[in-house]
């Protein structure tokens, strides 16, 4: 498919066009600079402009078209413009990604004499946040992840202001969310650069107004917008995650009395949390942290604040009930990638406190942020770091010093064998069958289609599910497989016909993984929503809900012995259940960011853990204790597969490299590069063979690992 974006073109999405440089309906380029091609229309109602997916290769991109009839208006053409100017300056996660010198370019249409204005730029793999709200059924957020998102959204507010730009247009729509948990502020088409030109226009009506209702503080309303009204609209987007309800909400809102009151539908709020978001959204700019930078500085000595009182008082302990886990679970303020206090007994804890006041600004002495302290764990390359008192000392948050004694592994290049072809959006998961010629992937565009990995064919292809299918399970005798969708629902296909056998009542957030147990006579599902559900496969009956993240559980599993699902989550914990009561068995709390996937070795000694932080843990799964914490990978690891015969687990990662370690040992035992896309999902063959797939295009491709 290939997409022709000529406004006047008679069949843009012409058949043929995929197999052409030029339009088969209008003879207009279809390789836009010579390298992007256009395949689908995401959007007609963005702002200014279209929206669509282009691929340079099979790297997707955003593509943004400003319509012509407003390409005609300088002040509107100009606005345009100046969002590429923007985002080529700034190269930090938190914003698209756009080349310096190639966001920008015309496009001109055969026989056209307008041309076409055009933005290139990172796709993000995710949803906004109303989007990810609606997911979610529109249910309020937690002060816990309010706390960590506004605390990720001033550290990109600073990069922005320190560029002498503010973004004018912050609202839930306009942040998204990557499938790391980072946090991405889109759509910088009315930001405005902060200067003696500009501030001099202030008021008169030489500055656009940009307006967006419930966001737009009333000084921007007014023509006047100044750096501190992008504080006002970040403070209203928190509200509207905290309570699930827009600003304009008559439940939040009295136009009579022109009095916006929103506590009252947050009610477990802390005071001090609450304090601080009012005074972003005040009306009086005045009144509002006068730069990123002070609401940066607010939020850490709240998280500093917080940890002191909260060990003074000896709040932070060790359930007796749960003697073999650390189950410390504070509930209040803690910035991303912060470790938390330990737990303690009397006389050390004063001490404990001081370790932690030490380690906590030790980080921002170092890194300026906390984020930079994450981002350190990465960088080391020799393997892994040792940490087997994990449960009483605070883990290291600098890079470990290599050994010398052992040099550093070379890196091994992988050979590409064949790319898998037939799905229309992005991989969300695999599952390889137990004779290693099949596998089946789940996708985005809401269909799951059957592979041979020999010949890659397309064996069947699963149509029902009304929205993206994120997680598959086998059943033992793998002619029954299960799927879940981020709609929520669960449903039960035949392996060999196709056709759909049965559907479960589901979950009312979107499914994010699935297992099920040895005999096959339960389905475990985990969920957005937080909870996970054991299903009966028969009559699909829900058996229970086990209710305990405090947030998006991410990974579950069901151990051998079938008494016990372990959970990983976007609250930074794995839990271990006895699903058969309900009970939490332990918690084990190591990582200083999401969990997203887990693993566990085939004699049920080790779990393995993978996490946005960029480790990995391997854990003794009897005591709790971690063994080692795994180092190496320079971006979030996201997937964790562990080899047929048992004896070695490969992790794949956002630095689009695959590490494979051994299980009993935890050494580090080969490198593989040469991808060339970020590894969401690996599947992993008896015949040297990885399978990989990509959150960001519909390309699945097999590899030789020993070319």
């Amino acid at each position: 498919m290939s997409l022709c974006i000529n406004p006047s073109c008679p069949q843009p999405a012409h058949p043929s066009n995929s197999h052409t440089l030029t339009c088969q309906a209008c003879g207009s380029e279809l390789l836009l600079q010579g390298q992007y091609r256009v395949m689908r229309l995401l959007s007609k109602n963005s702002g200014f402009g279209l929206v669509y997916e282009a691929y340079q290769r099979d790297i997707p991109k955003i593509l943004k078209v400003l319509k012509p009839e407003r390409s005609e208006n300088s002040k509107v053409l100009r606005l345009f413009r100046k969002e590429a100017e923007v985002l080529s300056q700034l190269n930090y996660a938190g914003v698209p990604l756009v080349e310096p010198d190639g966001g920008y370019f015309i496009y001109h249409p055969q026989d056209s004499s307008a041309p076409l204005h055009c933005i290139i730029m990172e796709k993000i793999d995710g949803p906004n946040l109303l989007q990810w709200m609606q997911q979610q059924g529109n249910h309020p957020i937690g002060e816990h992840q309010a706390f960590q998102w506004l605390f990720q959204l001033a550290e990109i507010l600073r990069r922005v202001h320190q560029h002498n730009y503010f973004h004018r247009d912050i609202k839930p729509d306009n942040i998204m969310l990557r499938s790391s948990g980072q946090l991405v502020l889109v759509d910088f088409g009315a930001a405005r650069e902060m200067s003696q030109t500009y501030l001099a226009q202030v008021g008169s009506l030489g500055v656009t107004t940009i307006s967006s209702a419930g966001y737009t503080p009333p000084e921007q309303e007014q023509g006047q917008a100044v750096p501190q009204s992008d504080f006002y609209a970040l403070g209203r987007t928190i509200v509207y995650l905290l309570t699930g309800r827009s600003p304009n909400d008559t439940t939040l809102y009295d136009p009579m009395l022109n009095a916006f009151n929103w506590r009252p539908q947050a009610p477990d709020l802390s005071d001090e949390f609450a304090t601080l978001l009012d005074s972003l959204i005040s009306p009086r700019v005045i009144d509002r942290p006068r730069t990123a930078q002070e609401l940066l500085d607010r939020l850490h000595q709240m998280s500093l604040n917080h940890f002191v009182q909260q060990s003074d008082v000896g709040v932070l302990h060790a359930e007796t009930s749960l003697p073999r886990f650390s189950s410390t679970e504070a509930n209040g303020f803690r910035l991303p990638g912060a470790t938390k206090p330990q737990a303690s007994s009397a006389p050390s804890h004063l001490a404990k406190i001081a370790s932690s006041r030490v380690t906590y600004w030790t980080w921002l002495i170092a890194g300026g942020t906390v984020l930079a302290a994450i981002a350190l764990i990465g960088l080391g390359v020799w393997g892994r770091q040792r940490s087997h008192s994990a449960r009483t000392t605070p883990a290291p948050t600098t890079t470990p010093s290599p050994d010398a004694s052992q040099p550093p592994l070379p890196e091994t290049r992988v050979e590409l064998l064949r790319t898998f072809t037939g799905h229309q959006n992005s991989i969300n998961a695999l599952k390889l069958l137990s004779d290693g010629r099949r596998f089946v992937s789940a996708s985005a565009d809401n269909t799951i289609r059957l592979w041979d990995l020999s010949t890659g064919a397309a064996l069947q292809t699963f149509s029902g599910h009304q929205a993206f299918v994120n997680a598959i399970a086998l059943s033992p005798d793998e002619r029954t497989f299960y799927s879940g969708s981020a709609d929520g629902a669960l449903l039960v296909w035949d392996t060999g016909t196709g056709s759909q056998r049965a559907e479960f009542a589901g979950h009312a957030g979107p499914v994010n993984a699935l297992d099920r147990t040895p005999d096959g006579r339960y389905l475990v599902s985990a969920a957005s929503d937080g909870t996970i559900k054991v299903w009966d496969t028969n009559t699909q009956a829900l058996i229970t809900t086990l209710d305990g993240h405090n947030g998006a559980v991410n990974a579950v599993l069901v151990s051998d012995d079938g008494q016990r699902i372990i959970s990983g989550g976007t609250d930074q914990t794995i839990r271990i259940w006895d699903w058969q009561t309900g009970k939490t068995i332990g918690v084990l709390e190591d990582h200083d960011s999401y969990i997203n996937a887990i693993a566990i070795s085939l004699d049920g000694r080790f779990l393995f853990s993978a996490s946005a932080d960029q480790t990995i843990k391997r854990w003794d799964l009897n005591s709790g204790e971690v063994l080692d914490t795994l180092v190496g990978h320079t971006s979030f690891i996201n997937v964790l597969s562990l080899s047929r015969d048992g004896q070695t687990v490969a992790s794949g990662s956002a630095d689009s490299t695959i590490r494979q370690w051994d299980v009993t040992s935890g050494e580090l035992l080969a490198v593989y590069t040469g991808f060339g896309m970020t590894v969401d999902h690996m599947l992993l063959s008896t015949d040297q063979r990885i399978i990989t797939a990509s959150r960001k295009n519909p390309a699945i491709k097999a590899w030789l690992t020993d070319p």
